[in-house]
């Protein structure tokens, strides 16, 4: 019995210690985009663009056919891939949140424009999400069937709620900090994932199927110009440095691997 007790225990010791390991190795995983310390928005007067292309460098991984466990009617009507990491034609990249690091003062976000995060086939889309700081996200659901919209915040309050099949419209709280990208899933369709930015400015894009990105009405100056991929990183640590001079335009292209 005492053996039995004592292995019992070590047993317990290690899963304790085990435990918290893998869960900062999770964290990890998921790099931050970085923010400024404030955002001041003004008009801008003759401002500049930024734009470019972004492609995935490498042999291109096969995208991962999704194993669909509920709902076949609706959710298994159409193969269902993870978009982790997207490659379209020429190698461009899909799904790359490019911005501007450390921009203190620039345009307003633009008010008309409507939020939404829709839940079509049972999968999120977009894919990749920006929402201001402030304004209120809309969730749809598309589908005939109940979704549960789970958001991983750490930095604002966690969003976990159950939309129904008969709710097609569900407006969530707006945030109050700049945060992410934060995971998004569904509980009740666990291959459901997307991922939302929290951001204080406008000067964020995501790149389209062709892997393109636009920055527009930048005010003059020097930036530090970042990017971040679910599967490829982020350049945080070391951003490029573009200068945009008043009316011009600058292109600052980009080739990501695999992290």
């Amino acid at each position: 019995m005492k053996t039995y007790l004592l292995a019992s225990l070590a047993i317990l010791l290690v899963c304790c210690a085990v435990g918290p390991t893998f869960a900062a190795d999770s964290d990890a995983e998921v790099e931050a985009l970085v923010f400024p310390d404030s955002y001041t928005a003004s008009s801008v007067s003759n401002g500049g663009t930024i734009n470019g292309v972004v492609k995935f460098e490498g042999d291109v991984p096969e995208m991962k056919m999704l194993e669909i466990t509920k709902d076949q009617a609706v959710c298994g009507a159409t193969e269902k891939y993870d978009e982790a990491v997207v490659v379209g034609e020429g190698n461009a990249l899909k799904n790359t949140i490019v911005y501007l690091i450390d921009i203190s003062q620039g345009k307003d976000f633009d008010k008309a424009t409507k939020l939404e995060m829709d839940q079509q086939g049972c999968q999120f889309t977009p894919h990749v999400q920006i929402v201001p700081v402030g304004v209120r996200l809309t969730m749809l659901n598309s589908d005939k069937v109940n979704h549960n919209v789970h958001i991983f915040s750490s930095v604002n309050k966690p969003v976990n709620k159950q939309q129904t099949k008969n709710r097609r419209k569900m407006p969530l709280a707006a945030v109050k900090k700049a945060e992410g990208p934060v995971s998004v899933k569904c509980d009740i369709h666990g291959w459901m994932s997307a991922w939302i930015a929290y951001v204080p400015h406008p000067y964020f894009a995501v790149t389209n199927e062709k892997g393109e990105f636009t920055l527009e009405d930048v005010p003059a100056g020097t930036y530090k110009l970042g990017y971040w991929h679910e599967a490829c990183g982020s350049n945080s640590e070391a951003p490029v440095s573009v200068t945009v001079e008043a009316g011009g335009t600058v292109t600052q292209d980009f080739a990501l691997k695999l992290k």
